[in-house]
């Protein structure tokens, strides 16, 4: 007889990332062709029966489902004995029970445990294909309502992705699983009005699977909270949110991205660069979990951006910059910052060899030309610091090329960059090489196209 204990479908506190690490991806789904959600897993948890050894009351913890006349049509018939259904809920949950008035009122208003529908079903396909007739999910008072995604392509919609990267960085659930809370502010007034913009945004996607939402102003910043358990069962489940504080915890990019198609990471970080980036003078991500910044790190790698790091920021470099375009940012003010960027271009510079020189250049030479450029101010060779990190080469081994080759040594200015200055190898590098800007400042047509493809995110 199935029971909550012997139930393969009701998990302890395992996640969608776990299920991914160790090779359960099966119990994602109620039906694996169809990638129906197994959202039985994500709101009904093993330590709603007994937790630290003491008997709980699970028809209190669990989820509830409204259906619809149909399904509620085919309850009735394979419940009409409610002695006997009583007595299965009692050999499932393990424990006795007298709940004849609640299942009374349960088919009054077609409002049943998903426990119910767990041991009513024949089996788990017929389970899954009463998912459609689920109206919505609800708590056991019905005091609120959740439209979750039953499919996985509703669950991998970019919205929803980017809501939970801007949740991993400025939001948060509290210890009990009850409430989360997202918080955007700034001590500066006239920034902080795109902060009020922004939540006000983030409230609007919401409205597909909530019905109810808090927003407040409190000082110096906004504070959009939902009082819902269900819904932050389903963040912690499927994205692996945590409760309580986050640094009681391993953070990570949500494995189950990885089973679309499509490029759907960049939304995570999208909403990630929006609460914990910064998009000022230079692009750069906070995080004070070292897992974060080596998810950051292979995703920007991913992009062709080699990121250098601080105490606390992932830094994107001006060279690479352009490259970030396609992840971009969706927050208001740090959008206006990011094209400001753009706009001005940068100045840091990137090498290129002459076609018509290709076969001229020293083989020396070629190993070490693109950490090298030059100024024409002073006749200055200068090492290119960023350069040089990307080719994991060190300073010392340029230098003594450099001397092999030209018969120069550098010298460290107090700035700390390195260089030396001669008019005839400035002249000589400037034949063989192209030295050109690393990308050119967008046009407006280039910025529009860049706004609209940020802003997707909030086309639910």
């Amino acid at each position: 007889m199935l029971n909550y204990k012997n139930d393969e479908l009701l998990l302890g506190r395992e996640t969608a990332n776990d299920l991914i690490r160790y090779k359960k991806e099966h119990l994602l789904f109620l039906d694996e062709d169809k990638k129906t959600l197994n959202l039985f897993s994500a709101f009904v948890k093993k330590e709603d029966f007994v937790k630290r050894d003491k008997i709980n009351q699970p028809l209190q913890k669990t989820a509830y489902v409204k259906v619809n006349d149909n399904l509620a049509r085919i309850l009735r018939q394979r419940c009409s004995d409610k002695k006997e259904l009583n007595k299965r809920l009692e050999l499932y949950m393990q424990r006795r029970s007298n709940i004849s008035d609640a299942i009374k009122r349960w088919f009054e208003k077609s409002i049943f445990p998903l426990v119910l529908l767990r041991i009513t079903s024949i089996n788990e396909k017929e389970f899954s294909e009463w998912m459609p007739g689920i109206e919505y999910f609800t708590d056991f008072l019905n005091k609120s309502r959740f439209y979750a995604p039953r499919k996985l392509d509703e669950l991998l919609h970019h919205p929803l992705i980017y809501l939970v990267g801007c949740s991993l960085g400025d939001g948060h659930i509290n210890r009990s699983g009850k409430r989360w809370t997202l918080v955007d502010g700034s001590s500066d007034v006239n920034k902080l009005k795109f902060s009020g913009e922004f939540v006000l945004k983030l409230a609007s996607l919401l409205k597909n699977y909530l019905d109810t939402y808090e927003i407040r102003k409190v000082e110096n910043k906004y504070d959009l909270r939902i009082n819902n358990k269900l819904f932050c069962r389903f963040l912690n489940f499927f994205f692996g949110l945590p409760y309580g504080p986050k640094k009681n915890t391993i953070l990570q990019a949500p494995r189950i991205l990885r089973m679309s198609g499509q490029d759907i990471e960049k939304y995570f970080w999208r909403g990630c660069f929006d609460t914990d980036g910064n998009a000022g003078t230079i692009v750069s991500f906070c995080s004070s979990d070292k897992n974060m910044f080596r998810e950051c790190e292979r995703y920007l790698q991913n992009k062709s951006i080699t990121p250098t790091f601080s105490e606390r920021n992932v830094i994107i470099p001006i060279s690479d910059t352009k490259h970030f375009s396609p992840v971009g940012f969706a927050h208001p003010r740090k959008q206006m910052e990011f094209l400001a960027i753009l706009r001005k271009g940068a100045t840091f510079k990137t090498t290129r060899i002459r076609e018509a020189q290709k076969l001229k250049i020293n083989q020396e030479l070629l190993k070490i030309y693109d950490v090298l450029s030059i100024d024409k101010s002073g006749y200055r060779i200068r090492i290119n610091s960023v350069a040089l990190r990307k080719k994991a080469m060190s300073v010392k081994k340029v230098q003594k090329k450099i001397r092999k080759l030209f018969g120069h040594s550098f010298r460290r200015a107090s700035n700390g960059l390195y260089y030396f200055k001669s008019k005839n190898v400035y002249e000589y590098l400037q034949s063989l090489f192209i030295y050109e800007p690393a990308w050119r400042p967008i046009t407006n047509e280039e910025g529009a196209k860049l706004l609209r493809s940020w802003n997707d995110v909030w086309e639910t």
